[in-house]
């Protein structure tokens, strides 16, 4: 079921599965700036990744000696989710941990995505609540997939991003099954605009990740340089990716609150890198904007 909210400047539909934002339209001249979710390429535009992120080792998580099964990505995207609350300008969805999700993630949990409009800005607010007695570790990101407007696949540039650094980003290396090399990182470097062209193999690597934590916002533009959106985040790592190694007609820009696994990590689910822990009955708060940028007036 999807449920929709819009302001002066932008209207968002969301659906209950998943709480996957599904439209967000620029209202000043109707233009779609969410991907719709083409199988051709990719056929999700916006999943909540939660309680994992990427592939663990063997698709298995790790807990006090026991083994359990977790999907790509984790379990938050397949379940079905309550609106728990929504007025002129938000809107929340919540699910919780049930018999299913003991069988993947052995810990209880309520998680709450709320979607509140505030000007030209979507702010997106994750609250991860620990209902039990004992530490909840988790791992939480965005994937949201923006349209590249006047895509073609015969122009050599689709687009733009800029960041809020200079000179260059540095990747962590992936191996085959989307897995992290432990001594795989290298320098992913930006233009003299300080921007990164989107081109046909700007993702030939799959996925860039900068895990570095100096980066904080992220600017789309058009293949004319013109600003479209800019996203806000405080997460500590940053994953960019579109898929046929950039020849797609959209690219994700995702803050992670964690990673993939190292392709030989073995240990404890609680102990991998950029794992939040939540203590017993209280809530972990984190999330992102979406700055919708104005429309140039062109005089005639």
């Amino acid at each position: 079921m999807k449920h929709s909210i819009r302001n002066q400047h932008i209207t968002l539909s969301v659906n209950t599965r998943g709480a996957e934002l599904q439209s967000l339209v620029r209202n000043c001249d109707g233009k779609e700036l969410l991907w719709q979710g083409d199988p051709t390429y990719w056929e999700g535009q916006s999943p909540v990744l939660f309680p994992t992120i990427g592939n663990l080792n063997d698709a298995t998580l790790r807990h006090q000696g026991r083994r359990y099964p977790m999907p790509k990505h984790g379990l938050a995207r397949g379940m079905d989710f309550v609106l728990t609350q929504q007025d002129e300008s938000s809107l929340t969805l919540s699910v919780s941990s049930n018999e299913d999700t003991l069988q993947h993630f052995p810990f209880p949990f309520r998680l709450n995505v709320k979607y509140e409009l505030a000007d030209r800005n979507l702010n997106v607010t994750f609250e991860t609540e620990n209902p039990s007695e004992r530490e909840l570790p988790f791992q939480l990101g965005a994937h949201p997939a923006f349209n590249l407007p006047d895509w073609d696949e015969t122009n050599d540039i689709h687009g733009y991003l800029g960041f809020d650094l200079r000179h260059q980003l540095v990747s962590n290396g992936l191996k085959p099954g989307g897995l992290l090399w432990p001594e795989g990182s290298f320098p992913v470097p930006l233009d003299e605009h300080d921007t990164l062209a989107l081109t046909n193999h700007t993702f030939d690597c799959d996925t860039l990740l900068d895990s570095s934590s100096h980066t904080h916002a992220c600017i789309l533009y058009n293949r004319y340089r013109e600003r479209l959106l800019t996203l806000r985040f405080n997460s500590p790592v940053l994953a960019l990716w579109a898929p046929h190694g950039g020849r797609a007609p959209f690219v994700c820009i995702e803050p992670w609150w964690g990673c993939c696994d190292r392709f030989d990590y073995e240990g404890e689910f609680s102990q991998r890198p950029w794992t939040n822990i939540v203590p017993a009955h209280e809530t972990r708060t984190i999330g992102y904007s979406i700055e919708i940028e104005k429309m140039r007036k062109v005089n005639s």
